[in-house]
């Protein structure tokens, strides 16, 4: 009976601890615009004032570095959560016309990348390049895709693009009159 009673107090104990450690709320709205609350700061959040909650008086001393224990602790950011990686331009399904178009590529983050992390621009499966903006050119007729990723610094993907895909149209060197419909056979010889 005196174990149990000794296990109980200890549990409500740790529990009252850590109730007591945790007051701190945040809240930001996520890529969807649905309101998320949390402890833990994340980039964007705003903190959220508990009426009734009295926090801890903030020591101002700083406590002397024990042996085996570094004098100053360094903080360390919390990981950057991505909420868009989206085309500013072209524009979806867009037509560039002519052997010499050049498409201009703009794309944007929410929030602007972190300090090692990087964009790297795909154009139909092949990375072609990295930073938020490019020139294309010299590309072939037809249908293209561009997707684009953040890669952190140790290359690991954050986030990834909708694809965006634009055309590329020349104008056609074979006179209309000799394509589809209207190319007819040559004419038969008439015996004499």
């Amino acid at each position: 009976m005196k174990t149990r009673t000794v296990l109980l107090g200890c549990l409500l104990a740790m529990a009252v601890q850590a109730q007591e450690s945790r007051r701190e709320l945040w809240t930001w709205k996520d890529a969807n615009g649905v309101t998320q609350y949390s402890d833990r700061p994340v980039p964007g959040a705003r903190k959220v004032e508990l009426a009734g909650v009295s926090s801890p008086a903030a020591s101002t001393a700083v406590p002397a570095a024990t042996a085996g224990e570094p004098a100053a602790r360094v903080a360390v950011p919390a990981p950057v959560q991505y909420r868009a990686l989206e085309f500013a331009s072209p524009q979806n399904e867009e037509s560039f016309f002519g052997a010499d178009a050049t498409v201009a590529v703009q794309l944007r983050s929410e929030p602007e990348l972190a300090t090692g992390h990087r964009v790297v621009l795909f154009l139909d499966g092949r990375q072609i390049g990295e930073g938020y903006e490019h020139t294309l050119s010299e590309l072939s007729r037809g249908a293209h895709s561009l997707t684009a990723v953040i890669l952190d610094d140790q290359g690991n993907e954050r986030m990834r693009s909708a694809p965006r895909v634009f055309y590329i149209k020349q104008p056609t060197t074979i006179a209309p009159r000799a394509v589809g419909p209207n190319v007819r056979p040559p004419p038969r010889p008439t015996p004499r």
